[in-house]
This record gives C-alpha cells, structure tokens and sequence, in this order.
C-alpha cells in the first residue's frame, strides 16, 4: 500500500511540475503581446472616399517618414498615418527603390533609368539616368547620388542638388559598386567597392571631395567588403560588413573594428552612430529554437545594450530611438536600451516592415499584403 501511495504521489507530483512548465512557457510566448489589433491601410477617411487598392507589395518598399510611414510599389506612392489613412499618388516604377532624408524622398527605378525627388508628396524634380540605375540615396538637404551601370562596365555616379542640378560625377573605371553615401553638408561622399587583387577579392573605400574634386583617402580590406557605409556630420564612416563592423577617419585611416565572433550577421542599422545595431545568430537556442542576439553599438566601438529573442531576425526598422525586429509573423519593438516595449503579432509572415514614430505601431508587408498592427 505504501508503495502504491507513493507512486501515485509521484505522478501528481509529475503532473503538477508539468503544469508549471507548461503555464510558463505560455506565459513566456505571450509576454507584453498585442493581440489581434490590425489595421487594414486605406481604412482611415480620405484613403477610403478615394477607393484606391494597393498592390505590387512583391516589389514594394517601406521606410519611416517622420510620424508617417512611407510606401512605395511599382504603381504606388503612399505617406500613411498609423491609422490606415493616407493619399494615394500614382506612379509607374516596375522595380522601385527608395531613400529618405529629412523631409526628402527619393524614387527611383531599379535597372531602369527614371528617378524623382519629392519633399512629401510635392514632385520636385523628374529625372532620367543615361545608363541603368544600380541604387539611389538622398541626405537630408535633398541632394541626391544616382549610381549608373555603364555599359561595357563600370560604374557612374552622379551628385544632385535638390533642384535637380547635376553638380559632380564620378567614373569607377574598374572595380565593382557596392554601396555609397553624401556627408550632410553635401561636401564628400564615400564609396565602398570590390576589386580583385592577386587571386583575392578586395574591399575598398574612398573618400571624394565634391567641390574640389580630390580623392582624399581610401581604405583597404583584404578580408572584408563593406555593403552598407554611412559618412556622419564629422566625417567619419561606419562600414557594416559581414563578418566586422567599423569605423574610420575622415582622413581614410581605421579608428576600430568590431568582430561579430563568428556569429552570423542577420539584420543591421547603422543610420546613427551614437546607436548602430546589429542583430547576429546567437551560439545558444531559446526556448522556440534558434535565437537572436540584438548589440547597440555607439561611435566608440563600445556595446551599450543588448538582448535576445527566440527566433532568427529577418527585419530591421529604426525609428529615432526606438527601433522594431521581426521573425516570422512577430514583431518586437524596443528602446535604445533594449528594453522590450511590446510584442506584435502579424497574420501573415512578414518581409518588410517599417516602424511607426514612438513605436506604438509598424507597417508589415508580405510578398502581396500589408497591414498595420498595433
């Protein structure tokens, strides 16, 4: 009998602590999450009296405007408030990209050769390259670089005033573009590229000065090509690369690196020097599987903040000093010290999101949707 009491003791005892893990792992899965809060774009007055319908979602792009979001598809042009509402302007852009700088937006049509600058939705300019756009950036002064694939090979990259004026080009007559950028004051511009040297692909940056036209400086890294660079107010350049994030002197010499350790490299922010933030594959699993580590990283080199979450990051959106990831259908939104705000849920897998300013909301996009949650 005692044997018998004790073994059913035992599996109460089983059942209870299953219980427990069980509440905490529901628990867990639903901490600070919103539940079912979505709101459909073009439901909001002005939107939905035009009985306008978006789509090209597959080709569309979305980036913070302020407190708006912007949204570009290949028949699209929206700035939408985070109730749904916003005015619908018609475009054609078979393959859309955008930048935004300030109060400036820049369109422009991947591998064609049409590019438009708008402050808002007033059109101030409508422009056509001589070759095939590779890629499109505007600073906050709406001075705009157009990069050009020329024919034979090559690469041509233009400077606009915000009048539409060209005032500088620029001839790579060898290596291959990766990515580009204008310092705020219009004054230089860097460019990060890929040569090969002696059986070896070669990461290289280069410092311009636009109104002298003076090559000032470059950069070499045997080991590294730098796809996404940033030129700050003091010059200095943040380079994201794959396995490193740096950055350099106005003078083109190295101020320091930080070495992601292996870890694989996921989503990245480097608009903000103060607050660059890289996301990397973490070397242990949550509780869902793999898991996330998100690093804030200042102008020093130094790791500020940090935290991690189950599941692998897939998107990036950073709104002054709140920023957003997502995996699969969620969405986290967190400060600039990475404290988690709130947990979203999305009703379709996301590929591309923005953040809404004070991060109480974000545009989600699928490859043929898209919907606001809250």
């Amino acid at each position: 009998m005692k044997k018998e009491r004790m073994a059913s003791i035992v599996k109460i005892l089983l059942a209870v602590m299953f219980l427990a893990v069980l509440i905490f792992v529901i628990a867990y899965q639903n901490r600070d999450r919103s539940f079912g809060n979505v709101v459909n774009i073009l439901s909001g007055g002005s939107a939905a009296e035009e009985g306008r319908s978006i789509e090209g979602y597959a080709g569309g792009t979305a980036l913070p405007y302020g407190k708006q979001v912007l949204l570009v598809t290949t028949n699209t042009f929206m700035l939408m408030e985070d109730d749904g509402d916003g005015r619908v302007v018609d475009i054609s852009v078979p393959s859309p990209g955008s930048s935004v700088g300030g109060k400036y937006i820049l369109i422009y049509d991947r591998d064609g050769r049409d590019f438009t600058l708008y402050e808002g939705q007033k059109l101030i300019y409508s422009l056509r390259s001589e070759a095939p756009i590779i890629a499109g950036k505007v600073n906050q002064n709406g001075y705009a670089l157009v990069a050009s694939a020329v024919l034979g090979g090559g690469t041509d990259i233009t400077v606009y005033n915000n009048k539409g004026d060209a005032v500088y080009a620029w001839s790579m007559g060898s290596g291959e573009f990766v990515d580009m950028d204008l310092s705020p004051d219009n004054s230089r511009m860097v460019i990060s590229s890929v040569g090969a040297a002696v059986d070896e692909l070669r990461g290289e940056l280069s410092v311009i000065r636009i109104d002298s036209t003076e090559r000032l400086a470059s950069g070499y890294e045997t080991d590294e090509i730098y796809f996404n660079v940033k030129m700050n107010r003091d010059y200095t350049i943040s380079a994201l690369g794959s396995s490193q994030l740096a950055l350099y002197n106005s003078d083109g010499s190295r101020r320091w690196t930080l070495d992601y350790q292996g870890r694989t490299l996921l989503s990245a922010d480097i608009t903000n020097p103060d607050m660059m933030i890289i996301c990397c594959e973490s070397a242990s699993s949550g509780l869902m599987g793999n898991s996330t580590q998100i690093e804030i990283v200042n102008r020093m080199g130094e790791i500020t903040a940090s935290t991690a979450f189950d599941g692998l990051c897939e998107n990036l959106s950073l709104n002054s000093g709140d920023f957003a990831v997502s995996a699969g259908n969620r969405v986290y939104v967190y400060n600039e010290r990475c404290q988690l705000q709130k947990e979203l849920l999305s009703d379709f897998g996301v590929k591309h999101m923005a953040l809404f300013a004070g991060g109480k909301a974000a545009f989600v996009m699928s490859g043929s949707a898209g919907n606001i949650v809250k």
